[in-house]
């Protein structure tokens, strides 16, 4: 049997008190064992268990000790034999199959997923100066900025008030997304709400809504929305719509920068897979068109200058690429167990 490379603390103590032995000789040994019966305690685990008491400080002791230790030529083999446990294997559980049955989008090509697709089949670009606010002092003024957008019908007009853009872009989009799918009102009020999750990430959050609180406090913390914190973090999106809805399941949101869609995608598919969840809404929204974002890109550089051709500015891979190009928006599918959509009578567009 190989032998198998004890612990530095185990080792030094099973040298430590064979030294201390050979060194205090046999008048000592009786004395010794018997306090060994009354105080021990053990380092280590199974067959190379080993015990100390009182005595600790004697091991612990001066450079005498280590050198008597040393003179009495001792050679000493240490293997420790580690304790067999029996792993029990965790039963093989079936992965059930998982298909998209809704998708719905805010984005500057639509706002509606046929619009959105067809405009990028004909190679429309969604890029365009920027109208939000005067760039003009800075080097990129362009952007896929959103030109018009309502919530009505989507948020109560008092949350959209105080809301930040990625979060309305978020929930229309969720909103819009089950309507696709057909997961209308009366039948989702069929649904099993804890069997239904909602993870919609996003990457920088409510950009915005922090801002305004920053300008807000330099005249007042009265002037501040009472909202702004939680309105800020990147999950608040995903919440509210589980809460607007009802839905019980996952909930929560991923943010890994331009991944973010994918990982909050792939997440909510395998709650589907292992059974955790029947229904879920994923993917993405993100809002950062307003000055510190654009500032903030500018001053590291990495954004393109093409101002003067806006349709022709973002060319990732290209030889004569100059910087990424911002954009905002929001992208959610609806992803379902096989079964369950299939119970339901719904069409699904790709399964996995």
């Amino acid at each position: 049997m190989a032998a198998v490379a004890a612990p530095p603390l185990s080792t030094w103590l099973v040298a430590a008190r064979s030294s201390t032995q050979a060194e205090c000789g046999g008048a000592d040994e009786h004395h010794h064992h018997h306090h060994q019966q009354q105080h021990q305690c053990c380092v280590g685990g199974g067959s190379s268990t080993v015990m100390f008491g009182p005595r600790r400080r004697r091991l612990l002791g001066g450079g005498a000790r280590r050198r008597g230790a040393a003179r009495s030529g001792m050679a000493m083999a240490v293997a420790l034999q580690p304790e067999r446990r029996t792993v029990e294997k965790k039963p093989d559980v079936k992965q059930r199959r998982v298909v998209i049955t809704g998708m719905g989008v805010v984005t500057p090509l639509g706002h509606d997923p046929d619009v959105f697709y067809n405009n990028l089949l004909d190679g429309v670009s969604g890029i365009s100066e920027i109208e939000r606010f005067d760039c003009s002092t800075f080097p990129t003024r362009i952007a896929g900025e959103i030109k018009s957008f309502s919530t009505d019908g989507w948020v109560a007009p008092k949350l959209a008030r105080r809301m930040d853009k990625f979060m309305l872009y978020l929930i229309t989009a969720g909103k819009k997304a089950l309507e696709h799918g057909g997961l209308t009102e009366e039948l989702r009020n069929e649904l099993d709400k804890t069997r239904c999750g909602v993870l919609i990430g996003s990457a920088m959050g409510g950009m915005k809504v922090f801002n305004d609180a920053i300008e807000a406090l330099r005249v007042s913390y009265k002037k501040m929305n009472p909202f702004c914190v939680p309105f800020a973090t990147t999950n608040m999106g995903s919440a509210i719509l589980a809460m607007d809805l009802g839905w019980m399941g996952p909930n929560y949101s991923i943010s890994t920068a331009c991944a973010t869609s994918n990982f909050c995608i792939l997440n909510a598919a395998n709650h589907i897979r292992r059974g955790e969840a029947d229904v879920m809404l994923c993917g993405g929204s993100d809002a950062p068109l307003i000055p510190i974002g654009l500032g903030g890109f500018v001053a590291c550089r990495a954004l393109s200058q093409r101002n003067s051709d806006p349709t022709k500015a973002s060319r990732p891979w290209d030889v004569d690429r100059d910087g990424f190009v911002m954009g905002e928006g929001a992208g959610v599918l609806v992803l379902e167990e096989l079964e369950h959509a299939k119970q339901r009578g719904a069409k699904y567009m790709l399964n996995f």
